[in-house]
């Protein structure tokens, strides 16, 4: 056993370091509280790394235990526990019987010796039973793995066995056996003939708390090499070894390291634990437990007023109260175990999590009920208001209408005086009507201003009742943080609360949007949340698996299946078997590929090419995309039996001009990380700068800004990014200068782009904040590695990259053009080596992965000039 297992260095105990919490309740409750009885200090005896090397590092010869028991009871100790293994007999190599029988005899001299009996013994070897006494090592652990208690007295057939820490107290204070006896119901009491009487308070099932000293153990306990102890011994230090054991208990640890057990402050063997309660017996520092009825009565007081708490009106001010009363609490098991008494942990700690949960749970209910009303009412008033403008509106009129008619007949009286008769009593006619009419006007406006009132007053009501949602969206933004998700946008936030939701189950899901919005991360945090997190996670661009490869790649291929198959491999779905696998691009995927693809995802099956039995998967897919599916199945490019097995949950996540209260969340985040990965110190966002941030449209999406950001703080020159060091270009201005621009949004992001504005290259320009040629190679290289895929045949790669047939056409003749225009440019060179070295100083912004697909295209035309002759 290490010397760290009993001992204390530095705040460890039991080879662990304590906790804060453990040091309050283990250490600083214990120095403030006297001893009621003589502490004793214990020897331990160690067996280190110098002991071990001197003599042997298997079982010790029981002859030299016998003369170390010799010369420790000559030095004068008290009392000699010896972790000796009672029911192994020595080893031949060891001794054997004669050493067992030197260590009977050395017990039976020593009159103080006390032995550990192992779990599940019943007898006692013959060469152990002069011992003064025999102890069990029990250390049975709470539910929660944890040694707090140890049973004092265990029933062995017949007989009573004690402790062995208890053993070596009352051999320590030379009581007899039947000194122990039982006080009440929970307090075992060992009786001293001239000396007060030692109370140990005990548990129902008869076991007592142990103390573990801390900060104070080395008074407890000194620790000695058993190397040195044998020195002494051995070379007759009588004075030596009576110095250091003389009227002490000595525990000596002559077994290697057994099973070691969960303590309070630390990991430690069951012996080392009864020594521990040997100092709680000698010190009389063994608390007590509070009865079970008031653990009841309590955890329920508990609980209710958490649950009072909770339902406050106001979230916060609940969970502040909460707050309060834990630490109230924890204040409490400190100054009641400097008292003695030990009170529960688990169980209310427990009963206060599930009542403040319940409670909010509760709260939320309700509070959602009560806005469903008010929205309810909300709409009875809006419906009453629309109502009463509708009957303003005919009163209006109405009144407008009788007006006329008076005046028609005023007009009427001047020109007819034979008439003025029945004319004036026609207009005092009207006029009642024009009072009747004019009073149900001011009727209705003063009951379209109540409603409006009403209506203000719903509002001003529901206004805080809405601080319930925005503690639901603060819930879910805190939980996109890990996902490297950051955003304050309820459109994003919805989305990751149904991702949270479907990623339990093995449901499918389908993420659209613009490239560059997050597809990849909301795919990622799909597998983290999902049961299968600790499986792989593979993710495939669709868009770059070569069309004759998509079958090895994605499903893989065994060896011989085609040349340069030279062994087998897995493909992405058995590379992702019991995982998630992630399909991005998934709108670029041909239409005769869909079909092999939807045989996996409804089967899990698939043959390995080349393969003669089938392969079974079990795999999670996730798939992304840019590009309107829907449309593509009314148009015929994508499977519509594909699109339904792809879409369990479809998701779409909003670009970033439709959030852009989210650019100053992401600036600062990018800032630091652009600011890290250059070595430089963090700069500070201005404000003008942040609102050319806010400003922009950003076409590129997240990766757009994390590079302006990025350059941004590798070019600035001050502490402040200001809008000038953002290099933003005028809205509908164009980049100046000529140099390429780094690939920062990918080919994917390009297209889409170039799609979106029906590949209008200024359109595209000015969205993507490049100049004009910039895009023209792009889509150049675009066009030849098409090419190559389509096998010279432009219609059908202005088909792939066009994805609209209504586009198809305007891309056909710009791939034509340059790819004439390719053609033309190597006519003078005489061999393809020569002509594609030309090509790489002609085409010097064509982006480098492109230049594959220019020599294929060039190599492919030297090859029929060869074989046609010149032209």
């Amino acid at each position: 056993m290490a010397a760290t297992a009993v001992g204390t260095a530095g705040g460890r105990v039991g080879g662990a370091r304590l906790t804060a919490l453990e040091w309050w309740l283990y250490d600083g409750s214990l120095r403030s509280r006297p001893a009621t009885a003589p502490s004793a200090t214990i020897v331990v005896v160690m067996r280190d790394t110098a002991s071990e090397a001197r003599l042997g590092s298997g079982e010790w010869d029981r002859a030299m235990l016998a003369r170390l028991i010799g010369g420790l009871a000559r030095g004068g100790a008290a009392a000699i526990g010896v972790d000796v293994r009672l029911d192994l007999p020595s080893a031949p190599g060891r001794g054997g019987a004669a050493s067992d029988a030197l260590l009977g005899q050395a017990t039976a001299l020593a009159e103080t010796v006390v032995y550990p009996m192992p779990p599940g013994e019943r007898s006692v070897p013959g060469w152990a039973q002069p011992a003064r006494g025999i102890g069990h090592v029990l250390a049975p652990a709470d539910p929660d793995g944890v040694v707090r208690s140890v049973p004092l007295l265990v029933q062995v057939g017949d007989a009573a066995v004690p402790a062995f820490g208890l053993a070596l107290a009352t051999t320590l204070l030379n009581v007899p056996r039947d000194a122990l006896a039982l006080e009440g119901r929970h307090t075992v009491v060992v009786r001293r003939s001239s000396a007060p009487p030692i109370r140990i308070p005990v548990d129902g099932r008869g076991r007592a708390l142990v103390t573990y000293r801390a900060g104070e153990v080395t008074r407890a306990f000194r620790l000695v090499s058993a190397a040195d102890v044998w020195a002494a011994v051995d070379g007759g230090q009588a004075d030596a070894v009576q110095g250091l054991v003389d009227d002490k208990v000595v525990l000596v640890l002559a077994e290697p390291a057994r099973e070691e057990r969960r303590t309070p402050v630390g990991v430690m063997a069951d012996v080392v634990i009864h020594a521990h309660l040997l100092d709680t017996v000698l010190s009389a520092s063994a608390p007590r437990q509070i009865p079970f009825a008031w653990t009841v009565v309590g955890t329920l007081a508990l609980a209710g007023l958490c649950a009072g708490l909770a339902l406050a009106p106001r979230w916060w001010i609940g969970l502040a109260g909460v707050f309060v009363l834990v630490v109230a609490y924890g204040a409490s098991l400190v100054v009641a175990l400097r008292m003695g008494v030990v009170l529960p942990v688990v169980t209310p700690a427990s009963a206060i999590v599930l009542a403040t949960v319940v409670a909010l749970v509760w709260n939320q209910l309700a509070s959602g009920r009560h806005i469903d009303r008010l929205e309810t009412e909300m709409a009875r008033v809006q419906t009453e208001l629309r109502s009463a403008g509708e009957v303003l509106v005919r009163q209006e009129s109405a009144v407008e209408s009788l007006e006329e008619d008076l005046e028609a007949a005023r007009a009427a009286v001047a020109r007819s005086t034979g008439a003025e008769r029945d004319v004036v009593r026609a207009a005092e006619a009207l006029r009642q009507e024009l009072a009747q009419a004019r009073s149900q006007e001011e009727q209705t406006r003063r009951r379209l201003q109540s409603l409006e009132s009403e209506l203000r007053g719903l509002r001003a009501v529901d206004a805080p009742l809405l601080a319930l949602p925005d503690a639901e969206r603060e819930r879910l933004r805190l939980a996109c943080q890990p996902m490297e998700i950051v955003t304050r946008d309820p459109a994003v936030l919805a989305a990751f609360r149904d991702l949270e939701k479907a990623a339990r189950a093995s449901l499918p899901i389908l993420l659209t949007g613009e490239p560059g919005t997050g597809k990849e991360l909301f795919a990622r945090a799909v597998h983290r949340l999902s049961p299968r997190a600790g499986r792989p996670f593979v993710a495939v661009n669709m868009a770059a698996v070569a069309p004759e490869l998509f079958e090895s790649e994605l499903f893989g291929h065994v060896r011989g299946s085609f040349t340069g198959a030279v062994g087998d491999r897995k493909g992405y779905f058995e590379q992702a078997d019991g995982g998630t696998i992630f399909l991005d691009e998934i709108g670029d995927l041909r239409v005769e590929h869909q079909s092999k693809l939807l045989r996996v995802l409804q089967e899990h099956t698939f043959y390995r090419v080349g393969a003669t039995r089938p392969t079974i998967v079990d795999v999670r897919v996730v798939a992304a995309t840019n590009r309107d599916l829907e449309r593509g199945i009314a148009e015929g490019w994508f499977r519509e039996d594909l699109y339904f097995r792809l879409k369990g949950l479809l998701l779409r996540l909003p670009p970033l001009r439709e959030r852009a209260a989210d650019i100053p969340l992401l600036a600062a985040q990018l800032v630091a990380t652009a600011a890290a990965e250059s070595g430089r110190r963090e700069p500070a966002l201005s404000a003008e700068a942040l609102r050319a941030l806010q400003r922009h449209p950003w076409g590129g999406n997240v990766r757009e800004l994390q590079n302006c950001l990025r350059q941004a703080v590798v070019l600035a020159e001050g502490p402040t990014l200001t809008e000038a060091d953002l290099r933003l270009p005028p809205p509908g201005a164009r980049r100046a200068g000529s140099e390429p621009v780094p690939d920062v949004d990918g080919d994917g992001a390009v297209l889409a782009c170039l799609r979106e504005h029906r590949f209008d290259m200024q359109a595209v320009a000015d969205a993507l904040g490049w100049d004009r040629s910039t895009v023209t190679q792009r889509l150049k290289g675009l066009s030849f590695r098409a090419l190559v895929e389509a096998g010279g045949d432009r219609a059908l790669a202005a088909r792939q990259v066009a994805g609209d047939p209504g586009l198809a056409r305007t891309v056909e003749l710009k791939l034509r053009e340059y790819h004439e225009h390719l053609l033309r440019s190597v006519q003078g060179f005489e061999s393809a080596d020569a002509a594609v070295a030309g090509c790489r100083r002609r085409f010097k912004n064509l982006p480098e992965r492109h230049f594959r697909s220019l020599e294929i295209l060039v190599r492919q035309h030297f090859d029929r000039r060869a074989t046609s002759g010149p032209a």
